[in-house]
């Protein structure tokens, strides 16, 4: 169900300035700080749970796609949804969520091949800008100059990922107190590979664990959704020029038959502080894997892994002993081969 929709068609879109407001806070059953309880849109049976709420703007099957120059709020659902597109072109476009509200997403692209993103200004509950595949692959996505705040994952591939994820960038990159920063949650046998992010500053912070995420600046993981999900493997990724501020180390979990790849650090500098009152020491695997895991703070924790370089990485502690920060690399020699450091430093500083 979308407010405004494109099907089928060819050069189309939404440009020229305006408003599209979805009303969403007309969704809320109850009101609530940490996450509102919504109504469906439907409560006559014919829809179940949360896929009865409308989605704002929606392209299924389309071909040279313009999304320009507008602003999109309120939504009770996903904001912007792009399905089986080619040729896709998101540029200034605002999107404002309710930051209590669950489900609003603001860019959801799947199965979409060949999209630019640039010059968008994303505000909102949940996931910001998030490739899926549900019954394809997607391929081509580019996505710069863009800021983002959201309660749960600044960018986020998955977790529908039945198909594989190719050649994408992610350049520019203003994140703000987020719950999770780049993520990569991939959990329905799907690949992925060919992936940079650059030239990205990041602050991370922890919210209620009602919502994934645990303030990770960087979270890559693959791993089974249920017994008879298939294992996706994730390889040749690059992070160059990133800078982040977090509550939380990075967290990079590959799987016994998905293992992570040829991932490269390339410029980083990372400092790891607590500002907020939530309590840490858990890692994330949700949806399915383990859950949320009891797991003391580390700068970066790695499993699973073949082939990780790091080069010209800085790390900086708090040091306040309350935080309990006492481990830089986190990792099991059994399940993770073949790292190499240059230049890497690890240190503590005074707040």
């Amino acid at each position: 169900m979308v407010c405004c929709l494109g099907e089928n068609a060819t050069d189309v879109g939404i440009t020229g300035g305006g408003v599209v407001d979805g009303q969403g806070l007309k969704f809320v059953q109850r009101f609530n700080e940490v996450k509102n309880v919504m109504v469906s849109w439907n409560q006559s049976g014919a829809c179940l749970g949360d896929e009865c709420r409308p989605r704002l703007v929606g392209f299924i099957g389309c071909r040279n796609v313009r999304v320009w120059n507008i602003r999109l709020q309120d939504p009770a659902y996903w904001c912007l949804h792009v399905v089986r597109c080619h040729n896709t072109s998101i540029h200034d476009v605002s999107i404002y969520g309710d930051f209590n509200t669950p489900n609003n997403d603001g860019m959801d692209i799947e199965d979409s091949n060949n999209t630019v993103i640039t010059r968008c200004h994303i505000n909102t509950g949940d996931d910001a800008i998030c490739p899926k595949t549900y019954n394809g692959p997607l391929y081509n996505l580019t996505a710069t100059n863009c800021w983002i705040r959201t309660k749960s994952s600044a960018i986020k591939f998955g977790s529908a990922s039945s198909f594989d994820f190719k050649n994408l960038v992610f350049d520019n990159i203003t994140i703000v107190d987020s719950h999770r920063g780049l993520g990569l949650q991939i959990r329905d046998g799907g690949n992925v590979s060919d992936v940079t992010f650059s030239n990205i500053n990041i602050s991370t912070r922890y919210y209620d664990p009602s919502w994934w995420g645990r303030a990770e600046p960087i979270y890559v993981t693959t791993c089974p959704r249920d017994s008879n999900a298939k294992e996706g493997s994730i390889s040749n990724l690059l992070f160059i020029n990133i800078t982040a501020t977090s509550e939380n180390g990075i967290f990079l979990s590959g799987s016994k038959g998905g293992l992570l790849s040829n991932l490269r650090f390339i410029n980083m500098n990372l400092t790891y502080r607590r500002w907020t009152k939530y309590a840490g020491g858990l890692v994330d695997y949700r949806p399915g894997c383990q859950g949320l895991v009891n797991h003391s703070a580390a700068g970066i924790i790695m499993e699973h892994m073949e082939g990780f370089e790091i080069e010209n990485v800085y790390m900086r502690w708090s040091n306040n002993k309350k935080e309990q920060w006492d481990t830089p690399l986190d990792f099991r020699p059994s399940t993770v081969n073949n790292i190499s450091f240059f230049n890497f430093h690890s240190d503590l500083y005074k707040e």
